[in-house]
C-alpha cells in the first residue's frame, strides 16, 4: 500500500515509527558493539572488525532489500513492519548467539594465535555471523520506506530527507539514553529488551497501519502513474556521484575518528566524550537532511547541493582544524564556571564539541539525500536509489574507519588525517560539480577560489601545539587557577616523545628531573617518587608474597619499572599486554629506571586487549597484575567486573597472587567499595595497600597465603637487585614494605558489608558514574574511611616476633616507609616510637623532625632538631633545616649561629657550606658568603647549583667580572636550566655587555617561554642594543603571559 495519498496523519505515524527505530537501532549498535568487544577484545582491530561487519552488513542490505521494494512497492510499509518485528526476534536471541560466538573463539585461538591473517579471518567470519543479519535487516528499513512513501519524483529529496532526518534524530536521541541514562542504570541486557520493545513498537504500527489502509482503500500503485521518469544528473555524472558518496562517508569516518580523538584530549577519554560526539554528529546528520528536505530541487540542482554539502564539509573542516588548538583555552576558561556541575560540564563540552564539528555534519546530513535525488529517474527505482546511495556510503564509512585508525593517524598523525578528509570531500564535490551539476561555470570558479583558499590555509596556519592539546585539560583542570598558571605548567613540558597511536595519543615529556608517561595526555605512570613507589610495589609485592613464582602476567606496559620490578626474581616467564603499541616506544625513555627489561629473553610483550589475552589463550600464571589505566576512561570499566576477575581466577594456578591497581584520587567512596566488594567476590582473601595517597592496591588470593618473614629477609637480601629497588623507594627493611599495608581480610569484608551488588558486564556503571565525580577531591574521604576500618598496623607475618623484630631500628624504617609513601601521621607514630626505644640515636630524631615540619608542627621540629644537635654537632639535615625554620620565623641570627656551630663540627659539609652561605646572602652580607660557597664549590665542582650561587654573592657583592665568570660556568655545566641562563643575563645587562646579554636571555625564554623575567630582560637588552624590533616584541610576550607582574609594569613605564 502506498500511504502518500492518504491523509497526513499516516503518514505521522510512519515518520515516529522511524524516529522510534532509530532510537532502538542506535542502542543495538552500541550494546552489540560492547558485547563484542569483550569476547574479541577493544584494540582498534577488534572494534574496527565489529565495525565493519555491521556497517557491511547495513550496506548489504541497503542495497538488496532496496531492489526488494522496487519489485513489491505495494507490500512495502508490510515489508518494513516485517523487518522491525524480525529485528526483535533477533535481538532477543542476541545472548544466545554472543555465547555461542564466545565458545567457538576460545575453541579456536590457541591453533591460531601464531597465524594472524587466518585469526583476524575468523574473528571476522564470527562477527559477521552474529552482526550481518540484524544489521542486513537495519540497512532495508530506509529504502523500504523511501519506496512506501515517494508517490512524485519531486517529492523523493524531500521525503527521503525527512526520513533519514526523523531515524538520524532518532538514533542521537538512541544515544543520550543509552549513554546518560540505560546503560548505566538497567545495563546492556535490559537496555536491549527495551529496544527490542521499540523495534517492536515501530514494526507493529507499520503492520497496523498497512492492515488499515487497505481495509480503508484500494492501493495506489506508484508504477501506474501518469507522471513521467525524469533524466537524473548528467547522465555521465551519476557514476561520479555515486563514488562521490563513498568518498563522503569515508570522509565522515575521518572526522569522526579524529574528533573523538581531539575530545578525548581535551575534555578526557571518558565515556561521555564519545557520547557527545556522536550525538553532536547524528544531530547535525538530522538537521541536514531536515533542511533538504524542504529545499525541492531538481535532479540536477541536487547535485549542485551535494557538491555545495561537500565544499561545506572541507571549509568545516579546515575551521575545525584552526579551532582544534584553542579548544584547551576555551575549556580552561571557562572550567571555573563548570568545575562542581557534571550537567554543566556535559553542556560545556558539548557546545566546544559543537563548534568544530557540528557544521560539518550539517553538511554531511544534507549530501545523502542530495545524491539520492540527483540519481534516481523513476518511482520504479526509488527503493533500488535510496538502497545503492546508503550501500556506497557505508562501504566508504568501513574504508575510513580502517585506514584512519590503522594508517592516517599512526603515521600522519591526527591534523593530517583531517586535512585528507578535507581532501577527500573536495575531490567528491568537484568531481561532482564537473560533471553532474548543470551549468555551473560560476559555481566551478567559486568551487574552484575555495578549493585554493582551503589548501592555501593550513599551509599558512600554525601546527597544532602538542604542549597543549596533551597537557590534559580535561582531567588536570582543577591544579590551576589561571589560564596563564596552566600556560606555563605546559611549557615547561620538554616532550621527549609524541605518537598518535592506533588506539590513543602516548607522549613523553620532562619537567625538571621528571619523566612522564601520558595516555591521551593523562599521565599514567612517571619517575616521581610517588609513582615510583607505586609501580615498583605493583611488582614487589606479589613476589614476595608467593612461596615460588614463575610464570607472570602483566597487563599494561607503561614506563616498564613494574615489569622491571618483577625481572629481578628468578621468574621463568614474564608476559606483557598493552593495548597499544606506541607503548613499546615510550618505555625506552624510561630504560634508566626499566633496565631495557623488554630485552631480557624471559619477557613477551604482546599488542593486544589484556582481557582478551587472559580470555582467549589457555596459558596460567602463578601472578597476575592488572596495571590498566584509569577506572573513568572509556574502556577501562571492562578490567574492573565480575566477570573479568573471573577470568583472571580461572588463568591462576593454585597459591596463585592476582594484584589489582587503581587511582582512587576522584574516586568516590561508593565506587572504591564497589571495586573492592568486586575484586574480593572472586578473590576472597583480599587486602589493600595504598603505595601513596592517590593509589590502591589490591591482592587477593583464593586460600590463605601467609606472609612470611624469613622468605621476606632472604628475598630482599639475597636476590640481587631487589633491594636496590626497595631502597630507592625507601623500604629496604623486610617490614618496611608493610608501610602500604592498610586494611587486612576481615578489615575488607567489613568495608563491603553493604555491598549488595558487584560490578558487572552488563551493568558497567564504574564506566558511567566516575567521570561524573572526575573534578572531586575524594580522598580525604576515602583516607577517613579506611583508617576508621584499620584495626592493625601490620599483616600476619608467620615467624615474625614483634618483641624481637620490632626493634627501634625496625620501627624507624617502617616509619621511614610511611614517610616515603606520603602517609605523614603514621611515620610521626612510628618515628616517635623509634625514638622512645633509642633516644640517643639522632638519625631517628632527624626523621621525626621532618615529619613534623611535613605535618607543620613547626615547633616540635625545633625541639628535636636540637636534640639531634645536642647529640651529633655536626648532623647537617638538622642544622640545615633548624636554620631554615628559624630563618622563616625571623630569627636569622640564631639561625646563622645554629650554622656555625654545625659547621665547625663538620667544615667540609657542602650542605651546610650552601645553607650558610645563602643565608649570608640573604641578610645582605655576600662577602662574608663568598668565601663559604668557593669552598663550597671547591667540593663539589660539577653543581651547577653552587656555581649560580656563588655568581650570585658575587654580583651582590659589586665583584661583577667573577660574577660573570662563574655564572658561565654554572650554564656551561647546566646547559638546560633556564634560570641560570636568565640570572647571567642580567648580570650581563648590568655589566652593559647587551649582545651576550640577549644571547642568555633568549637561551632562557627558549628554555622555558613562561620565564616573564625573562621576556622582561630580553627587552631591556634589546632596547639598550638598539634592537627596537626584538625589544618591541619581547615587552609584547611578556605582556601576554603576566600584564600585572611588577617587572612588565615597570618595563612599561621605561
Amino acid at each position: 500500500m502506498n500511504p502518500a495519498s492518504a491523509p497526513r496523519w499516516p503518514r505521522r505515524i510512519i515518520l515516529l515509527a522511524f524516529t522510534l527505530s532509530g532510537v532502538s537501532g542506535l542502542i543495538y549498535e552500541l550494546v552489540w558493539m560492547r558485547r563484542l568487544t569483550l569476547i574479541f577484545g577493544s584494540t582498534t582491530l577488534a572494534v574496527s572488525t565489529v565495525l565493519a561487519a555491521l556497517m557491511g552488513g547495513l550496506a548489504l542490505g541497503s542495497y538488496l532489500l532496496g531492489r526488494v521494494a522496487d519489485r513489491r512497492s505495494e507490500t512495502a510499509l508490510f515489508t518494513y513492519g516485517l523487518l522491525e518485528v524480525g529485528l526483535t526476534l533477533y535481538a532477543l536471541l542476541m545472548p544466545l548467539l554472543f555465547r555461542l560466538v564466545e565458545a567457538l573463539y576460545l575453541v579456536a585461538y590457541p591453533g591460531l594465535e601464531s597465524a594472524p591473517s587466518i585469526f583476524f579471518f575468523l574473528q571476522f567470519l564470527l562477527t559477521a555471523a552474529v552482526i550481518v543479519p540484524p544489521s542486513v535487516l537495519m540497512g532495508g528499513t530506509l529504502p523500504m520506506l523511501g519506496r512506501a512513501l515517494v508517490s512524485r519524483l519531486d517529492d523523493l529529496g524531500g521525503s527521503v530527507g525527512t526520513l533519514y532526518a526523523v531515524n538520524t534524530l532518532g538514533a542521537g536521541a538512541g544515544t543520550a539514553l543509552a549513554t546518560y541514562l540505560f546503560l548505566p542504570q538497567i545495563g546492556l541486557w535490559r537496555s536491549q529488551l527495551l529496544a527490542a520493545m521499540l523495534s517492536l513498537a515501530a514494526g507493529g504500527a507499520a503492520l497496523v497501519l498497512d492492515g488499515y489502509l487497505r481495509l480503508r482503500r484500494a492501493p495506489v500503485r506508484a508504477e501506474g502513474r501518469a507522471e513521467k521518469p525524469r533524466p537524473p544528473a548528467a547522465p555521465a555524472g551519476v557514476n561520479v556521484l555515486l563514488l562521490g558518496t563513498a568518498l563522503s562517508g569515508f570522509a565522515a569516518m575521518v572526522y569522526e575518528v579524529v574528533w573523538t580523538r581531539v575530545l578525548g584530549l581535551v575534555l578526557g577519554s571518558s565515556v561521555y566524550a564519545f557520547g557527545m560526539m556522536l550525538l553532536l554528529f547524528l544531530a547535525g546528520l538530522a538537521a541536514g537532511s531536515a533542511l533538504f528536505s524542504r529545499l525541492r530541487l531538481t535532479a540536477g540542482q541536487s547535485a549542485l547541493a551535494f557538491a555545495a554539502a561537500e565544499a561545506g564539509i572541507a571549509a568545516a573542516g579546515v575551521a575545525a582544524g584552526a579551532l582544534i588548538p584553542r579548544l584547551p583555552f576555551l575549556f580552561m576558561r571557562a572550567f571555573p564556571l563548570i568545575q562542581h556541575s557534571f550537567f554543566q560540564q556535559q553542556l560545556a563540552g558539548l557546545i566546544l564539541a559543537g563548534l568544530t564539528l557540528f557544521p560539518a555534519a550539517v553538511c554531511f546530513g544534507l549530501a545523502f539525500p542530495a545524491v539520492v535525488a540527483a540519481t534516481t529517474d523513476s518511482l520504479r527505482t526509488v527503493g533500488r536509489g535510496v538502497g545503492s546511495v546508503a550501500a556506497l556510503n557505508m562501504i566508504g564509512t568501513v574504508g575510513g574507519a580502517f585506514l584512519t585508525g590503522f594508517v592516517l593517524i599512526p603515521q600522519l598523525g591526527l591534523r593530517a588525517a583531517l586535512l585528507l578528509g578535507v581532501g577527500a570531500v573536495l575531490v567528491a564535490g568537484g568531481a561532482a560539480l564537473w560533471t553532474a551539476a548543470p551549468r555551473p561555470r560560476r559555481a566551478r570558479w567559486a568551487y574552484a577560489a575555495l578549493t585554493a583558499g582551503l589548501v592555501i590555509l593550513p599551509l599558512i596556519l600554525p601546527p597544532w601545539s602538542r604542549e597543549v592539546l596533551a597537557s590534559g585539560t580535561g582531567f588536570y583542570a582543577p591544579l590551576y587557577k589561571t589560564v596563564d598558571e596552566w600556560l606555563a605548567a605546559a611549557g615547561r613540558s620538554e616532550f621527549l616523545f609524541y605518537k598518535d597511536g592506533i588506539s590513543a595519543t602516548i607522549t613523553v615529556d620532562r619537567q625538571g628531573d621528571v619523566r612522564f608517561y601520558r595516555f591521551n595526555g593523562k599521565t599514567d605512570a612517571s619517575t616521581h617518587p610517588g609513582d615510583m613507589a607505586n609501580q615498583l610495589l605493583l611488582g614487589h609485592l606479589p613476589l614476595l608474597l608467593h612461596p615460588a613464582p614463575q610464570d607472570v602476567f602483566i597487563l599494561g606496559l607503561g614506563t616498564g619499572v613494574t615489569a622491571a620490578a618483577v625481572a629481578r626474581y628468578p621468574v621463568r616467564q614474564i608476559d606483557i599486554v598493552d593495548i597499544e603499541p606506541a607503548a613499546r616506544e615510550a618505555a625506552r625513555f624510561f630504560e634508566p629506571e626499566n633496565r631495557r627489561v623488554l630485552a631480557d629473553a624471559r619477557v613477551r610483550l604482546l599488542v593486544a586487549d589484556g582481557r582478551n589475552a587472559l580470555l582467549a589463550r589457555p596459558r596460567t600464571y602463578d601472578v597476575i597484575i592488572s596495571d590498566p589505566s584509569d577506572v573513568w576512561v572509556a574502556g577501562v570499566g571492562t578490567l574492573f567486573t565480575r566477570e573479568f576477575y573471573e577470568v583472571a581466577r580461572s588463568r591462576l594456578r593454585a597459591g596463585g597472587v592476582m594484584v589489582q591497581w587503581f587511582h582512587a584520587h576522584s574516586l568516590p567512596p561508593a565506587q572504591l567499595k564497589l571495586i573492592v566488594a568486586t575484586f574480593r567476590s572472586v578473590f576472597p582473601q583480599t587486602s589493600v595497600w595504598r603505595p601513596n595517597r592517590g593509589d590502591v592496591i589490591l591482592l587477593g588470593t583464593l586460600a590463605p597465603v601467609p606472609w612470611d618473614y624469613e622468605r621476606l629477609r632472604e628475598r630482599i637480601a639475597g636476590i640481587p637487585g631487589v633491594e636496590e629497588d626497595l631502597r630507592g623507594i625507601g623500604l629496604w627493611h623486610p617490614v618496611a614494605p608493610f608501610a602500604a599495608f592498610v586494611l587486612d581480610g576481615e578489615d575488607v569484608a567489613r568495608m563491603v558489608t553493604r555491598i549488595r551488588e558487584t560490578h558487572a558486564d552488563d551493568r558497567p556503571v564504574l564506566e558511567f558514574l566516575t567521570p561524573r565525580a572526575l573534578y572531586a577531591d575524594t580522598t580525604p574521604a576515602n583516607d577517613a574511611g579506611i583508617q576508621r576500618l584499620q584495626r592493625r598496623r601490620l599483616p600476619v607475618i608467620a615467624g615474625f616476633v614483634p618483641e624481637r623484630d620490632m626493634d627501634a631500628r625496625a620501627t624507624y624504617l617502617l616509619g621511614f616507609g610511611y614517610a616515603s609513601l606520603g602517609r605523614t601521621d603514621q611515620a610521626i607514630a612510628s618515628m616517635e616510637e623509634s625514638t622512645r626505644r633509642d633516644p640517643q640515636n639522632p638519625r631517628y630524631l632527624v626523621g621525626l623532625g621532618h615529619q613534623y615540619r611535613a605535618k607543620g608542627l613547626t615547633g616540635k621540629a625545633i625541639v628535636v632538631y636540637r636534640r639531634a644537635l645536642r647529640l651529633a654537632p655536626g648532623e647537617t639535615e638538622a642544622a640545615v633545616e633548624l636554620a631554615a625554620l628559624l630563618r622563616d620565623a625571623g630569627e636569622s641570627t640564631q639561625a646563622e649561629e645554629v650554622l656555625r656551630q654545625a659547621l665547625q663540627a663538620a667544615p667540609d659539609s657542602v650542605d651546610l657550606l650552601r645553607a650558610a652561605g645563602t643565608l649570608l646572602v640573604e641578610n645582605g652580607r655576600p662577602g662574608e658568603a663568598v668565601p663559604l660557597l668557593r669552598r663550597a664549590v671547591s667540593r663539589a665542582p660539577q653543581d651547577a647549583g653552587l656555581h649560580l650561587l656563588l655568581g650570585q654573592a658575587l654580583r651582590a657583592a659589586g665583584r661583577r667580572a667573577e660574577s660573570i665568570a662563574t655564572l658561565r660556568r654554572a650554564a656551561a655545566l647546566s646547559p638546560q636550566d633556564g634560570l641560570v641562563q636568565r640570572v647571567l643575563g642580567e648580570t650581563l645587562l648590568a655589566a652593559g655587555v647587551f649582545d651576550d646579554a640577549m644571547e642568555a636571555f633568549r637561551r632562557a625564554v627558549t628554555l622555558d617561554p613562561r620565564d616573564v623575567d625573562g621576556w622582561v630582560g630580553l627587552a631591556r637588552a634589546a632596547r639598550r642594543r638598539g634592537d627596537a624590533a626584538t625589544a618591541r616584541r619581547a615587552r609584547d610576550q611578556a605582556m601576554r603571559l603576566d600584564p600585572y607582574n611588577p617587572s612588565v609594569i615597570d618595563l612599561l613605564g621605561e
